[in-house]
């Protein structure tokens, strides 16, 4: 009898645990859309929670369990992306419909559109009106003030127009749900830190017995801006021999973790101190005396016993983003169609030497790369010369060869590829070159327009070297 209590009950409990994200996307029809989430502050990594394709009528319904009781998330239909909070078992209706374009904007690489979704009800409906109404707020002050910077006002000028927009903040949403009133409180802290530059004050005022919170983006943008700069110089300046010594040795990661709290006495909280430390050791990926392989030994070895999701994603994606795209690493294989419409895998090109192009058609500054190409083919034609297209329509691309001259292996991937998060795509254009194991040889490789001819010319002459040193044996 307690058993089918139990096998009754769980399934309620789990049911109540999901947040529901419906609405309308009237320009999406046919196309997929995403729910997606950051798995911690530091990678950028993010994961897909749920998707669908936009029904004939325009509608979507979209179900998962956020991480925490309020959870920052995305909804993505190709590069346009809407960003608000979801609650556990609460739920939350949208309207999907991205601003027209702006022809005379210019975009200098590929990049992702964010707007602000309109809000149509649901229990959530009350913390993101209230979330949005400060944004606009804080992004009204902050072009007011950007004059008075510019005219070099004195800092205490600054200070008492800061002062004045705190006050009427906290006045205007005094009864504004408990996240929302932490989400204004650190984003306030942020323009402090901007603006003005006492340190002690900003830690008294924000930070001192503070428990780190995970899901308050504003929170941890501020904790790291703080904090930018202490792991760097604990290893690389004040103790960087002590670092390495421990780097090299067992539990590299706790005994740094010792290290960085007697060198930093205000991050006493656990978890905001290893949050700084990871994010510090992202940044010693590449610097001298400190070896790669080790620093994701002891990223990878705190990841499995963290008791925090958050610290332990951000630590495993960290070591993963430098394992993975790494001088040596297998490149990951991308599954790309040509303009004829067939499934290609770049995989095919193992045996040979590589220059990957991964572009937008579109940009005028990845076309200005992409023009570069051909004196590269015609001088290196011992290496292979491959471009993928992100995002673009069959049409474009046409295009994009017809202009070019592209006379090489060209395709496309659509934007949901699984390749914009195996190769970290953040902007547009990327070069990497592979060898004929399917190892990356350079990565990134460099540009066209910008050393990729020295680069592969030093790769061409160690390729004749090579086809010499087998005559005559």
């Amino acid at each position: 009898m307690r058993f089918l209590w139990f096998l009754l009950v769980v399934p309620f409990l789990a049911s109540g645990q999901y947040a529901t994200i419906r609405g309308v996307a009237p320009l999406a029809i046919g196309q997929e859309i995403q729910l997606r989430v950051n798995e911690d502050p530091v990678s950028g990594k993010e994961r897909i929670l749920a998707k669908q394709t936009v029904a004939a009528d325009g509608s979507f319904e979209l179900k998962a369990i956020p991480d925490d009781q309020v959870q920052y998330a995305i909804l993505q239909v190709g590069q346009h992306c809407a960003d608000f909070y979801m609650e556990r078992d609460k739920e939350l209706e949208l309207s999907f419909v991205p601003p027209p374009k702006d022809p005379t904007k210019p975009e200098a690489f590929y990049e992702r559109h964010f707007f602000v979704p309109k809000v149509l009800g649901g229990k959530s409906a009350k913390l993101n009106g209230q979330v949005i109404a400060f944004n606009d707020s804080i992004d009204r002050f902050l072009e007011a003030i950007y004059p008075m910077l510019v005219q070099r006002k004195s800092p205490a000028f600054v200070a008492q127009k800061v002062g004045s927009f705190e006050k009427r903040m906290l006045k205007q949403f005094a009864t504004a749900e408990p996240f929302v009133k932490e989400h204004i409180k650190y984003s306030l802290a942020g323009v402090e830190q901007t603006f003005l530059t006492d340190r002690e004050r900003l830690f008294e005022k924000y930070l001192k017995g503070v428990r780190m919170q995970f899901n308050n983006l504003a929170f941890t943008d501020f904790v790291l801006q703080y904090f930018q700069g202490v792991v760097n110089s604990m290893v690389m300046v004040n103790r960087h021999d002590e670092c390495k010594k421990l780097l090299a040795g067992k539990e590299a990661f706790s005994k740094l973790d010792e290290l960085l709290l007697s060198e930093e006495p205000k991050l006493q909280e656990a978890a905001m101190r290893r949050l700084v430390l990871i994010e510090g050791m992202d940044g010693l990926y590449g610097q001298k005396d400190m070896p790669n392989e080790r620093l994701s030994v002891a990223l990878n070895e705190f990841a499995a016993f963290s008791s925090s999701s958050y610290l332990g994603n951000a630590a495993r994606n960290v070591a993963s983003k430098h394992e993975n795209l790494a001088n040596g690493a297998e490149a990951p294989d991308i599954v790309f169609k040509d303009l004829n419409g067939k499934t290609r895998n770049l995989s095919e090109f193992e045996g040979t030497y590589v220059f990957l192009e991964l572009t937008d058609a579109m940009n005028g500054y990845c076309q200005r790369e992409t023009n570069v190409m051909p004196n590269l083919k015609d001088e290196f034609r011992d290496i292979r010369f491959v471009t993928i297209c992100v995002g673009n329509t069959p049409e474009e691309v046409r295009s994009l060869r017809g202009r070019m001259a592209i006379d090489w292996d060209l395709g496309m991937i659509e934007l949901s590829s699984p390749t914009l998060t195996d190769y970290d795509i953040k902007s547009l254009p990327l070069f990497f070159i592979i060898d004929p194991q399917g190892r990356f040889y350079s990565i990134p490789a460099k540009e066209p327009s910008r050393g990729a001819q020295s680069e592969l010319m030093s790769l061409s002459e160690k390729l004749k070297v090579k086809g010499r040193s087998g005559v005559g044996k």
